[in-house]
């Protein structure tokens, strides 16, 4: 997979506030029984749940997903300054390459973990809250233990769905991103190493699929989206 040239890190987590989201509808006895009950207790704990088991293994799973691109993410540079003979062209071009690289490492790991909150991590709460007033109509504490297993896996489908939306976006976007970030990198780093005047080309490559590397990413998700310390969790609420 080849692409020349390629990252702005723009993070958009913000986690749903169901105090005062419309409810479901449901007769309106119930609706202010729910809401004279405080419904967002409940549904708080359950969130509490998937968001720390949920998020840090998401997390940890997407740190992984960078460094695979990262490692197989090549950045060569070649400078077009044949008449200005400069003798430390080629030295310094070479440090232009390596600093470029870097920085394009960091923000590879920076967008990657943006796309993760804003499409996964910052709906888990709206999920939580969508499966437990359809499962558990008035939000107790005995409907929420008999039906823990129901709600994690109804929970977990929601998640997944979006874990498929974050990895559409990686492999449509990631490419074309990181050419435009390698270019105004270079732009920058030049001034500092001299080359402001020098006509710098990038390739930008990809030693491997990067559907190679989304796979492990979907596989190692996949793992921890139903288990049974999540059941437990949700059941001794």
């Amino acid at each position: 997979m080849k692409f020349s040239t390629f990252f702005p890190a723009v993070f958009a987590l913000g986690f749903f506030s169901a105090a005062t989201q419309a409810l479901p509808t449901r007769p309106e006895a119930q609706a202010i029984d729910i809401l004279k009950r405080g419904v967002d207790a409940p549904i708080d704990a359950v969130a509490k749940v998937f968001v720390e088991a949920q998020a840090k293994v998401l997390a940890e799973a997407c740190v992984n997903l960078s460094v695979d691109v990262c490692a197989d993410l090549n950045v060569k540079l070649r400078a077009k300054a044949k008449a200005l003979g400069l003798i430390d062209l080629d030295v310094n071009v070479k440090q232009l390459e390596l600093r470029t690289k870097a920085k394009v490492d960091l923000e590879v790991r920076a967008w990657i973990e943006a796309q993760l909150h804003a499409i996964v991590i910052a709906h888990i709460r709206a999920h939580v809250h969508a499966v437990v007033t359809d499962i558990c109509p008035k939000v107790d504490n005995g409907c929420l233990s008999k039906n823990a297993a129901q709600i994690v896996a109804g929970v977990a489908a929601k998640i997944n769905v979006d874990i498929n939306k974050l990895v559409i976006k990686i492999k449509a976007e990631l490419a074309a991103h990181v050419k435009i970030r390698v270019k105004a990198i270079i732009d920058e780093l030049k001034v500092d190493l001299g080359l402001a005047k020098v006509e710098v080309k990038a390739s930008v490559s990809l030693r491997s699929d990067l559907n190679v590397h989304v796979k492990a990413f979907v596989k190692a998700v996949a793992k921890i989206l139903v288990n049974a310390q999540l059941v437990a969790k949700v059941a001794a609420l």
